[in-house]
C-alpha cells in the first residue's frame, strides 16, 4: 500500500532533490500528497510509483494465485476468467471487447462499500476510513488507488498468465464515501508472458 515513506522513497530513486520531496510530502498528510502529486508530477510518473507501492498479498497468496495459474495454464482467457468469477469472493472480472479487463471488488455490507487500505493518512485515520469518513473534504483522490489496482494486478497476471497494465480507476469506495465499490479497467498487454 502506498504509505507515506514508501513514496518518499521512490522520489529519492527517481532522482528527486530533498526540497521537491519536503514539496510533495508537505505535512504528510496522505490525501494532501496524492493531490500534489497529481499537480506536480507526469501521470505517468504518478502511477509508476503508486503501482510500484503495491502490496504483494503475503507467501500463501501469491503461491495460491502460482497455483491458480498453473491450473489454468492452457485454457482460453474466457474460461481463466470464469473461473476466477466462479470463486466465493467480492471480485468480479469482465473480458471486454477492447482488449481490457474491468475488475470490480466489493467489500462491505448494508449497503455501504468499504475499503481495506490500513496505510495511514494521518495520525489515527487510515485510507479505509476515508470511506465512511463524515469530512466532506477528506476525500482520496482516485489516482490514490493506482496502488490497490497494481497489487490485484500482479495478482490477476500469476491467475491468467497475461501481461496487464492498469488502464484507469473508475471508482472506490474511498472516493465515493462507500458508495461505489472499487472499479478497475487493466489492459491486456501481453498475452504470452507475465510481466511485474
Amino acid at each position: 500500500m502506498a504509505r507515506v515513506y514508501g513514496i518518499k522513497k521512490r522520489l529519492t530513486n527517481y532522482g528527486f532533490d530533498e526540497k521537491a520531496i519536503k514539496e510533495i510530502i508537505g505535512n504528510g498528510d496522505l490525501v494532501d500528497i496524492i493531490k500534489r502529486m497529481e499537480k506536480l508530477l507526469d501521470p505517468d510518473l504518478t502511477r509508476e510509483i503508486l503501482d510500484s507501492c503495491a502490496c504483494g498479498g503475503g507467501k500463501e497468496y501469491i503461491k495460491k494465485c502460482e497455483q491458480t495459474g498453473r491450473e489454468l495454464a492452457g485454457k482460453e482467457l474466457t474460461e481463466k476468467i470464469n473461473h476466477l468469477n466462479s470463486a466465493p469472493d467480492s471480485t468480479m472480472l469482465t473480458l471486454n471487447r477492447d482488449n481490457t479487463i474491468t475488475g470490480v471488488m466489493s467489500f462491505g455490507d448494508s449497503g455501504r462499500y468499504k475499503c481495506v487500505c490500513s496505510a495511514a493518512v494521518k495520525n489515527g485515520v487510515t485510507v479505509a476510513d476515508l470511506a465512511s469518513a463524515e469530512d466532506e473534504n477528506r476525500v482520496m483522490p482516485l489516482t490514490y488507488c493506482l496502488c490497490c489496482a497494481g497489487s490485484w494486478r500482479r495478482h490477476l497476471q500469476l491467475q491468467l498468465g497475461i501481461g496487464l497494465k492498469t488502464r484507469e480507476i473508475i471508482s472506490s469506495p474511498i472516493n465515493s464515501r462507500g458508495e461505489k465499490p472499487c472499479e478497475f479497467i487493466f489492459e491486456i498487454v501481453d498475452t504470452g508472458k507475465v510481466k511485474g
